[in-house]
């Protein structure tokens, strides 16, 4: 390792050592913290003490004294595209990220944009890459009116309602992130928010991976991200849902955690939409569609502005009024 390393570059070859998952590196980087050693002096540290004291095991003791072409590449080719690397524990990692998920929170994240946006009020959006047109037009319209009203629009970036979220926030003139299922260095601009972003302007979202960088997507991975698309909102709202799969498990998570979850009640669901009950009748706030008028999300702003974080299960649901226009 080079000379005088940091604690972004000493996480990322742990990361990258082999046979360091997630909570192995969780448990280094709090131990790190926890004796207060700075990452010059960890290094300073003979095998048997990473061995003993880290639980580090011999061939990532030996990644790690002597990180390998392919780790020092990759950390150029972060470098050189602008991917800042954030270390949990460390002043610019999202506070609101470490103390909702605490153990289960990522130990490093890949971000692109800007680190402003984590700042922000938010609300994550999750829902089936195969959404009804109605579905769709819920998604629209209540990113649009939150992103208007200074709220971050939280989303996983695939197709369906994750797409429609972003893009609705982009069009309201507000910010959204990206949270990825892959690494970041597969991140590509998606050709319906192309004309929203110029090129090279990055000031207005944020695009994070909690993977290895060259990681392609993987189911398991969704499903961790969703968990993070939690951690990083201050309340999430569910648009269709089906009785199992990635929107499901990202709603089970946002009640299992407390999070203010508010879930779309339609009168006639679509097939895409089967597991939107389940939240209802599992302590799901509702949102209702009328026939007239904007989107009605004051409970939804009323939340999150006051800092969101783990409530009781509601005993009776309470209703918002997801207003569409008269059709012709």
């Amino acid at each position: 390792m080079r000379d005088t390393p940091t604690i972004e570059f000493l996480a990322f070859c742990l990361q990258q050592a082999p046979g360091v998952g997630a909570v192995t590196l969780h448990s280094v980087l709090a131990r790190i913290a926890r004796e207060r050693l700075t990452p010059e002096s960890f290094m300073e540290l003979d095998d048997q003490a990473w061995q003993t004291r880290f639980g580090l095991k011999p061939p990532a003791i030996a990644a790690l004294r002597r990180p390998d072409r392919e780790t020092t590449d990759t950390w150029q080719r972060l470098h050189a595209g602008s991917v800042k690397i954030l270390v949990l524990g460390q002043p610019a990692y999202p506070s609101r990220l470490a103390a909702f998920l605490r153990e289960a929170a990522p130990p490093i994240l890949f971000v692109l944009g800007n680190l402003e946006i984590f700042h922000l009020p938010a609300v994550g959006f999750c829902g089936s890459r195969k959404a009804s047109e109605k579905g769709l037009r819920v998604a629209h319209d209540c990113a649009f009116h939150l992103a208007q009203n200074k709220i971050n629009v939280v989303s996983g970036y695939a197709h369906g309602v994750d797409l429609a979220a972003h893009e609705a926030a982009l069009q309201a003139g507000g910010t959204t992130s990206l949270v990825l299922a892959e690494g970041i260095l597969h991140f590509r601009v998606k050709e319906q928010l192309r004309d929203l972003l110029p090129e090279g302007d990055f000031s207005r979202i944020l695009v994070v991976s909690e993977f290895s960088p060259g990681l392609t997507w993987k189911a398991h991975n969704a499903m961790t991200r969703n968990r993070t698309i939690c951690g990083l909102a201050n309340a999430m709202i569910v648009i269709e849902s089906g009785l199992e799969g990635g929107t499901f498990e990202a709603g089970k998570t946002a009640l299992d955690l407390g999070e203010p979850l508010f879930c779309v009640e339609y009168a006639e669901p679509s097939s895409s939409a089967a597991g939107n009950p389940y939240f209802l009748q599992h302590g799901a706030f509702s949102l209702k569609r009328s026939r007239a008028g904007p989107p009605n999300l004051s409970q939804v702003l009323s939340i999150v502005r006051h800092g969101g974080g783990p409530i009781p299960r509601a005993h009776h649901q309470e209703n918002l009024l997801l207003r569409e226009e008269h059709k012709p």
